[in-house]
C-alpha cells in the first residue's frame, strides 16, 4: 500500500509544476528564473516546460478536471503578483483532500484510491 504523499509526489506534483511554469512565463510574463525561484526548480527544467521539450506522463489527464486547472490558475495568479507566501505543494494538497478530487485524480494517474493510505 502506498502513502498519498508518495504518489502525489511522484506522479501528481510534477504535471503540476510544468503547468505553473508554463503558465507563470508564457501568461504572466515573469523571467524563467524567477518562477524557478518561486517553485524550487533548475531554470533549465522551467525552460524545458516551457518549450514543451519536456512534459509529466500525466499532465493532460490531471489538467483535465476543471475545478482543479482553476485552483492551479488562481495559484499562479497570486504567485505571479507576490501575494503568495505559502508552500503551494501542501496546500494543493489539502485542497485535493478537502474537495472530492482527490480520488478523481488518484484515478487519472492510474492509482487505485482504495490501495492508497490517507492520513485521517
Amino acid at each position: 500500500m502506498k502513502s498519498f504523499c508518495e504518489v502525489y509526489n511522484r506522479k501528481i506534483l510534477p504535471a503540476v509544476r510544468m503547468y505553473l511554469s508554463r503558465k507563470l512565463v508564457l501568461e504572466h510574463n515573469l523571467s524563467q528564473l524567477d518562477v524557478a525561484k518561486i517553485l524550487g526548480l533548475k531554470q533549465s527544467l522551467v525552460n524545458y516546460a516551457v518549450t514543451g521539450r519536456r512534459k509529466s506522463k500525466y499532465f493532460e489527464a490531471i489538467l483535465g478536471f476543471e475545478d482543479f486547472r482553476r485552483y492551479l490558475d488562481k495559484l499562479a495568479l497570486e504567485m505571479s503578483s507576490k501575494k503568495y507566501r505559502g508552500p503551494y505543494a501542501c496546500d494543493l494538497c489539502q485542497f485535493l483532500m478537502r474537495t472530492s478530487l482527490a480520488d478523481e485524480v488518484l484515478r487519472a494517474v492510474e492509482e487505485s484510491p482504495s490501495r492508497v493510505y490517507r492520513k485521517s
